[in-house]
């Protein structure tokens, strides 16, 4: 009997664990700042969109966004399903409490409450409404960042969820070279490297790989040296106020190990000849306006 109701247990615990979160569009732009991007996927041989998310909390002079990333299925080549808002209103990620792990993590200790802080989950899946219909996304995918312009006299705790935009600049070419005199080992972000290569937590870290000015904004470019399951946009551009605004999707693209066979666009999807950021749609038509008032 005593065997019987710790099965039943653990079944439920798992039940709890899998259980499909959701998190509504409209209440993220009603409690915070949110920026919205497009970006193309044509350059990995399937023309797609990923739509990106960049949800801003700035508080006691700290920034953090919440990158949300609805990715394509390719197989498919819709993004989005039809669902009945009853279906999901009961299993809602509370908006006001998004934030509370990343800060709790930033702060550097546990906040004595009532209430457990929970994680944003690996499952959490978007739904926006369009009209009176609701959609969900069929694939998202959530990260945490921490915003800092920290002085490079001033060291840091590493950390694959903190922008730094004054950390000095370590392409990753200069990375690969300084780590593989030292650790005289294969590279971790070589892309053809598998099984992927461990990267010790205390190691992660975002790095600054070169800052641009263009069209009135500083865009700094930022890669991260993390392991495969502990990232999701491997390198991106950030432009201050406006957040992540370009990116590639590598992992989710190329994934290392056994893929299962897909069908659709999925069959069209090849590397880039060299590695390329996917922009936002708004910003590059942002730079064009501004282009052509210059003539």
């Amino acid at each position: 009997m005593k065997n019987l109701l710790y099965l039943l247990l653990l079944c439920s615990w798992a039940s709890i664990a899998q259980e499909q979160k959701y998190i509504v569009l409209d209440s993220l732009t009603t409690n915070y700042k949110v920026k919205q991007y497009t970006l193309d996927t044509s350059p990995y041989g399937a023309k797609n969109t990923i739509e990106v998310y960049n949800v801003f909390l700035n508080r006691y002079d700290k920034q953090y966004i919440i990158l949300l990333s609805v990715l394509p299925d390719l197989e498919s080549k819709s993004n989005w399903q039809e669902i009945d808002f009853k279906k999901v209103q009961n299993n809602l990620f509370s908006t006001k409490k998004l934030f509370e792990e990343l800060e709790n993590k930033v702060l550097g200790y546990d906040i004595i409450s009532e209430k457990e802080i929970k994680p944003i989950p690996n499952n959490l899946k978007l739904v926006k409404k369009v009209k009176n219909t609701y959609y969900v996304s069929k694939e998202c995918m959530a990260e945490s960042f921490y915003c800092i312009d920290s002085p490079e006299q001033m060291i840091i705790a590493t950390g694959n969820y903190i922008i730094n935009t004054h950390q000095p600049i370590v392409p990753i070419t200069l990375l690969k070279e300084v780590y593989q005199k030292k650790v005289n080992t294969k590279f971790p972000l070589d892309w053809n490297e598998y099984p992927p290569i461990e990267i010790s937590k205390h190691q992660e870290h975002i790095y600054l790989a070169n800052i641009e000015e263009k069209e009135g904004n500083t865009i700094y470019y930022f890669y991260q040296f993390a392991n495969v399951f502990n990232r999701g946009i491997y390198q991106f551009a950030y432009i201050k106020n406006k957040g992540i605004v370009a990116g590639t999707y590598e992992d989710y693209f190329f994934p290392k190990g056994k893929v299962y066979y897909r069908g659709g666009d999925w069959l069209k999807v090849r590397r880039p000849y060299k590695e390329e950021l996917l922009w936002a749609k708004e910003l590059k038509k942002e730079w064009a306006e501004k282009e052509k008032a210059k003539k």
